[in-house]
């Protein structure tokens, strides 16, 4: 069990809470510093503190960009500072669902993350369920028969902050002629 809890994502998970727990103390003990943002509907300033986007600390969901080819399904996952070890990628054949979970950092030291005044980018756990074919019509190849997935051929990497994840379609490599018979 110990094991368990010396594992990067183990780490990470506890790092992430500390540094919520840290944050939350510091919006209690003194005024956040603010930052002018642009509102862009009327060029006005707002001032937002450092916990807009991370006052809960919950799970976030990702963006993800899904591209329907002749042979795959590719995504498009946002994720900067996820690393590769940290993210799970896993297909779930009885929903048509494809899963990806993992974690989020914020890269530097404590004494360095002590001095963050404005935060943007969300951090900490995320999850994300695609289904494919993705609803609103069923994907359907040339034939006219319902697309499926190769699950066994499944690939994942990680390319600038975007997981990318390439669904294969399942190849029809031969067309079964069935006879029937007439009475």
């Amino acid at each position: 069990m110990n094991a368990l809890g010396d594992h990067p994502f183990a780490r990470g998970l506890r790092e992430h809470w500390s540094d919520m727990q840290r944050r939350r103390q510091r919006q209690r003990d003194c005024t956040a510093a603010t930052r002018p943002t642009a509102d862009h509907n009327h060029g006005e300033e707002q001032v937002t503190t450092e916990h807009d986007n991370d006052v809960d600390g919950g799970i976030f969901v990702p963006p993800v960009d899904i591209f329907n080819t002749a042979n795959n399904w590719t995504l498009h996952v946002s994720v900067p500072g996820a690393k590769k070890e940290d993210v799970n990628v896993h297909w779930d054949a009885d929903r048509s669902t494809l899963a990806i979970s993992g974690l989020v950092y914020r890269p530097g030291d404590e004494e360095f993350l002590n001095t963050l005044v404005a935060a943007e980018r969300r951090v900490g756990l995320f999850e994300r369920k695609v289904q494919l074919p993705p609803p609103g019509g069923v994907s359907r190849d040339e034939d006219g028969e319902k697309e499926e997935v190769d699950a066994d051929n499944i690939t994942a990497r990680m390319e600038d902050g975007i997981l990318v994840v390439v669904v294969p379609k399942v190849e029809k490599e031969w067309t079964e002629v069935k006879k029937v018979d007439i009475e």
